[in-house]
């Protein structure tokens, strides 16, 4: 990892397992310093469901433009704040899944892991 997580949060969630309702959206906020400069990014949301890895789609993929605090290029050590909203569709299973969020540049610049169950 190129950068430390600093803080992780959601208006919409406070527990350690969040429940996520179908047919609803949730927003999650990561704040984090790189450890180096970083002029682009790339974002993904990963479901890891019995040990495989399932894309989830977010509305802004490029890492830069969902930066709700900072802006590109971020300079080493500058804390800045990724802000994503995933939509929980209600074609999506009933289940408990680890939710995988990173940036990613050349390698991952943060990864975060969030427990989370998909309910009516």
């Amino acid at each position: 990892r190129t950068g430390t997580v600093t803080k992780v949060f959601s208006d919409d969630c406070s527990s350690p397992q969040c429940k996520l309702h179908k047919g609803k959206s949730y927003k999650i906020n990561i704040s984090f310093k790189p450890a180096s400069e970083i002029t682009s990014m790339k974002a993904a949301l990963h479901g890891d469901i019995a040990g495989a890895y399932v894309p989830f789609p977010l509305p802004e993929s490029d890492g830069c433009k969902a930066l709700s605090k900072g802006t590109c290029p971020i300079s080493s050590g500058t804390e800045v704040t990724w802000t994503e909203e995933l939509e929980v569709l209600s074609v999506y299973p009933s289940i408990r899944l680890i939710s995988k969020w990173e940036l990613q540049t050349d390698g991952d610049v943060i990864c975060v892991e969030i427990p989370v169950q998909i309910v009516s």
